[in-house]
């Protein structure tokens, strides 16, 4: 499992084969490692270079595919795969408990235990959940466990059972310490990928790909499951019948990385399993290919790729953990190096197991240096959502529509401009409920507007003032010249609001006085301009 925390990267827990003389023997990995990402490193260097290691306490289980997420002070470690261990090896170690979970302080680096609530539960005993999908929320602290597997331990036999898919959402809140399981519409899904992503109304998961049936049947990657925290509630997307999408797989990797100006996702997936057959799905092949979705127009596109050196690839993997790093990294840790799901795996020696990939260059490079650059979106994708490597994406989403009303909103993204003034170019202001096309046009048009607005305004009063100024000047002509003419000169007929045709009455609805006329004083500059900005908006 990793984590981010306070610009270091944890790995903790899963799973090693032994060397001689107990080789062929699978064992918990109890070692926490820890690599500080605010400077520069290598991975072709060995890694006690750059990674900060420190053993479990026995009281600690080794797992794997646990819950593995952040707290004030450190991490929480729930659930998991335990692999029986041999003592011989590993000494005397604690299993897990089902109703338990253990924090890491990253200040003391002590490891405590404390007990959990559990609601909805659907066991307790031997067997328990374990998941790679997991996602922690910041906005909403909260953590979310998706499917995954029932696996079931025998202490003494040192053999791990595995059952059947499991089919719910499990959220922790640790506010109130409780884990609430929820049973989803989509059936049990393991080894597939889960992804956060904030959105303009919404905080969303989004899962892709995996395995269902017992390992008997693969996920499509036409169909993308949306859940949406707002609502508790599950929605599909699915692409249309010739949409390019990737082989289906499972046990691959996934990482986020954002335009900067908010307006696309894209999820990368590395590593995993493509399919085998309908009966035995970890018959397939290892894949080395690398794909990404983009959000929110979910078109999936292959990127070609390089490496900068044979040791610096890692070639196709099972299981291995991705972490989007720095600006525009992927650091690629773990995973079993084999060809297929049956074959030895290659040992990665000392754990020099890590990678980066550099997604601006797509080059699987050794070298890391933070704050370097900002993230550019591959041509490839820009070439299918418009706009450029920075951003200004034209597609709000998917060019088919959605496969349900209630995701035009969901999906809604809030994007920012690059002055960095904070305010969405959503065109229905705040809520983000209608994104404009593209983020050049709509970050200038509310400034125009407001200008075209205002100068109107001020061009109207000064007009009004002109026109009234003359009107003064010709009746005080009138009358001196009347008076000049009659001893009893006429009175001028009263003017009513309105009276002025082709002045701001027309434009101020609200300027009609009872029982007299309209002056110079009842119009403010204010309502004016607040009338004409209405009327244009409509």
């Amino acid at each position: 499992m990793m984590a981010q925390k306070d610009g270091m990267l944890y790995i903790a827990g899963g799973w090693m084969l032994y060397p001689s003389p107990y080789t062929g023997y699978n064992g918990p990995n109890t070692v926490l490692r820890s690599l500080n990402l605010s400077k520069s490193f290598q991975t072709s260097l060995d890694s006690v270079n750059y990674i900060r290691t420190e053993e479990f306490p026995g009281t600690i289980p080794g797992v794997q595919d646990a819950a593995f997420f952040p707290t004030e002070s450190g991490f929480d470690l729930t659930f998991g795969r335990w692999w029986p261990y041999n003592s011989t090896i590993y000494g005397q170690r604690d299993g897990p408990v089902e109703n338990r979970k253990w924090q890491y302080g990253t200040a003391s680096q002590q490891w405590t235990d404390t007990g959990i609530t559990l609601k909805n539960w659907f066991y307790e005993g031997s067997m328990r959940v374990s998941s790679s999908m997991t996602a922690w929320v910041p906005s909403l602290k909260k953590g979310y466990l998706f499917g995954g597997t029932f696996v079931s331990e025998n202490g003494t036999s040192l053999k791990v059972v595995e059952f059947e898919e499991h089919n719910g959402l499990i959220t922790y809140d640790p506010a109130d310490n409780t884990w609430t399981n929820e049973t989803t519409p989509l059936g049990g899904i393991a080894e597939g990928g889960l992804v956060h992503i904030t959105t303009a109304t919404d905080e969303i998961l989004i899962q892709l790909g995996g395995r269902s049936e017992w390992a008997t049947r693969m996920r499509v990657f036409s169909e993308i499951n949306i859940y949406s925290t707002r609502q508790s509630k599950w929605y599909t997307q699915h692409l249309p019948p010739d949409a390019v999408v990737p082989t289906p797989r499972f046990a691959f990797c996934t990482a986020l990385k954002s335009a900067s100006d908010g307006s696309s996702h894209q999820i990368y997936i590395m590593g995993g399993l493509e399919a085998g057959t309908s009966v035995n799905v970890k018959g397939g092949p290892t894949t080395t290919s690398v794909w990404v979705l983009s959000i929110p127009s979910f078109e999936w596109a292959q990127l070609p790729f390089k490496s900068k050196s044979t040791a610096a690839d890692p070639k196709g993997r099972i299981s291995p953990r991705c972490q989007a790093i720095g600006e525009h990294h992927i650091f690629y840790y773990g995973g079993r190096n084999v060809p297929s799901f049956f074959t030895v795996p290659t040992c990665d020696k000392k754990a020099n197991a890590a990678f980066l990939f550099d997604v601006n260059t797509l080059t699987w490079t050794d070298e890391f240096t933070p704050n370097e650059g900002r993230y550019e979106i591959p041509s490839t994708v820009v070439g299918l959502i418009g706009g450029d490597k920075n951003g200004g994406s034209t597609k709000k989403g998917p060019a088919k529509g959605w496969s349900d009303p209630d995701l035009e909103t969901i999906m809604a993204l809030k994007t920012t401009t690059d002055e960095g003034s904070g305010i969405g170019t959503n065109s229905t202001g705040n809520n983000g409920t209608s994104p404009t096309s593209g983020p050049d046009t709509s970050s200038d048009s509310p400034k125009t507007n407001v200008g075209a607005i205002v100068g109107g305004a001020v061009a109207g009063v000064a007009g009004v003032a002109l026109a009234l100024l003359g009107a003064m000047m010709l009746r005080r002509h009138r009358q001196k010249k009347a008076s000049q003419l009659s001893p009893n000169p006429m009175k001028p007929p009263p003017r009513y609001a309105g009276a002025l045709e082709e002045g701001p009455s027309e434009l101020m609805a609200h300027s009609l006085v009872s029982g007299g006329g309209a002056y110079a004083a009842e119009l403010p500059a204010g309502e004016v301009a607040r009338e004409i900005h209405t009327g244009r908006g409509k």
